[in-house]
């Protein structure tokens, strides 16, 4: 009975040894792109210069590990052995909450206050942000603050025991009571978002997703159209939507689980759609806005609310890369007269996640300053 089993695990070692390297050779097991993000390696070259030195022999190693046949098999099953058998993501800084909600970690250490940036850095910032809200209303633009919900403390009872914390002054609690005292124009969506809790009928959050879920983006812009409105004082066009039911996730309703790369996604269930439907009046004055903003903005964006309910309604992500390209040669930032961008607008909004509150506005701040009070400094 021994001399069976060890002949049977050396069948099964040459079988995981031979198997990549004939893939390698003939290409016989069909593609299974990995998800995520990552840079591929590229093919190093040989140099004599970099054999000298050692360096073509780690770069060529990293590039043959990363291009064994069958690799995105293995890595699957690595992973769904971690996630099946021990809870544990094998994805970067992911976390399994305690009833399969998937997070990431970022947001819990938001939620505890583990990331506070410190009152001088956000007071700081605050009081620069003021002063641009107070520069582009000379230009004839409103501008406000709006500050987005995570998982993590929308999912306290899912953190798992080894996460949790004490509860410590947060970025997002500074910034809310300091916005008051400053008369700073803010949109609290994450406080809005969880008065949602116990009355929504769907989900606000996929168990499978970073960003908030399409049913709860519909009601978001729901509320933005109403707040722009009132700022602006221009009517915006209606708009209202029905629900489609799906065993499907869309959009970006399963960023995380894609990401984790298993052999069996994680099940998501009472995922609904909506479908929306948009007032048609060309009598309405069109209302230009402006977001700089995270990912979270994305699935507003895409929404239909940045072009049937305002008009241009342009995106700069992370304030690097406008969006859409098209209304820009696809260009970075950089490369785009801000300034003259801003005085198209007559609204502008800096959206921020909980996890991006410590980088507040990614330098658009201290940008947008610099451009409307060119002869003052900072």
């Amino acid at each position: 009975m021994q001399a069976l089993l060890k002949h049977i695990l050396f069948v099964l070692s040459l079988l995981v040894i031979g198997i990549p390297l004939a893939d390698k050779a003939v290409s016989f097991i069909p593609a299974w792109e990995l998800k995520g993000s990552f840079e591929k390696l590229e093919k190093p070259e040989f140099t004599w210069d970099g054999w000298f030195e050692g360096t073509f022999q780690s770069d060529a190693e990293a590039w043959l590990n990363e291009n064994i046949g069958g690799r995105e098999y293995f890595i699957r099953i690595r992973n769904q052995y971690y996630y099946s058998c021990f809870d544990i993501a094998k994805a970067n800084t992911v976390t399994v909450g305690k009833t399969g909600v998937l997070m990431d970690a970022a947001y819990i250490d938001a939620f505890y206050g583990r990331d506070f940036a410190g009152e001088d850095f956000l007071i700081d910032k605050l009081k620069r942000w003021k002063r641009v809200e107070r520069g582009l209303d000379s230009i004839g633009v409103k501008a406000f603050l709006a500050l987005a919900p995570g998982k993590g403390s929308f999912f306290e009872s899912d953190i798992p025991d080894k996460m949790r914390g004490e509860h410590n002054l947060t970025n997002y609690q500074y910034i809310t009571n300091k916005s008051k005292e400053l008369d700073i124009r803010l949109l609290d969506l994450k406080g809005l978002y969880h008065t949602w809790i116990d009355t929504s009928r769907y989900p606000l959050f996929p168990t499978g997703g970073i960003h908030w879920s399409e049913y709860g983006v519909a009601h978001v812009c729901d509320t933005l159209r109403g707040y722009i409105q009132n700022l602006n004082g221009n009517r915006l066009p209606e708009f209202w939507f029905d629900i489609e039911a799906s065993d499907e996730p869309r959009g970006s309703d399963n960023d995380i689980s894609e990401g984790m790369n298993l052999l069996v996604t994680p099940i998501q269930t009472n995922l609904v759609y909506p479908i929306r439907y948009f007032e048609e009046d060309s009598t309405l004055k069109p209302t230009h806005f402006l977001s700089i903003a995270d990912s979270y903005y994305f699935n507003i964006f895409y929404s239909g609310f940045a072009d049937r309910i305002c008009s241009h309604g342009a995106f700069w992500y992370y304030y690097k890369q406008p969006y859409p390209g098209e209304i820009y040669d696809n260009k970075p930032l950089v490369e785009v007269d801000v300034l003259a961008e801003l005085k198209k607008q007559d609204v502008l909004m800096l959206m921020m996640t909980e996890p991006q509150l410590p980088r507040f506005g990614w330098g658009a701040v201290e940008s947008l300053e610099e451009l409307l009070y060119p002869t003052q400094g900072n």
